[in-house]
């Protein structure tokens, strides 16, 4: 009986200590004051946050579509190149039939015919 006396004694000085950390209603509602503008800094602070990413957002879809108006550009002077590139072939396999055309046959050498002259003359 002794031990449950000392338990009630200690139960009640600390029901005791704790009752002395209770606010009055003025403390209370000046610390809800205070952590209500805390509250509206933080939301202050997030709003301008959301601003700067909408702000961010908008310039790089800007961007996205000027990126995908030079893609379609950049693939319009791809396929150009491509058609100068196959003309450029086709005009080189011309030219080179054209060599063959204008280079002279043995026939038309000046040296051969040089050569025959002299020893035609020798004779």
């Amino acid at each position: 009986m002794k031990i449950l006396k000392y338990f009630l004694i200690i139960f009640f000085a600390m029901s005791m200590v704790r009752s002395q950390d209770t606010f009055t209603k003025e403390e209370a509602l000046e610390m809800i004051k205070q952590r209500d503008a805390q509250w509206e800094d933080k939301i202050a602070k997030a709003n301008t946050l959301i601003e700067f990413q909408k702000i961010t957002i908008a310039k790089s879809d800007s961007v996205i579509i000027k990126l995908e108006e030079q893609a379609k550009l950049d693939t319009l002077v791809m396929l150009a190149q491509k058609k100068q590139i196959d003309l450029l072939k086709s005009r080189d396999e011309s030219n080179e039939k054209m060599i063959d055309l204008v280079e002279k046959k043995w026939y038309e050498n000046q040296y051969l015919w040089l050569g025959i002259g002299f020893i035609l003359g020798k004779i």
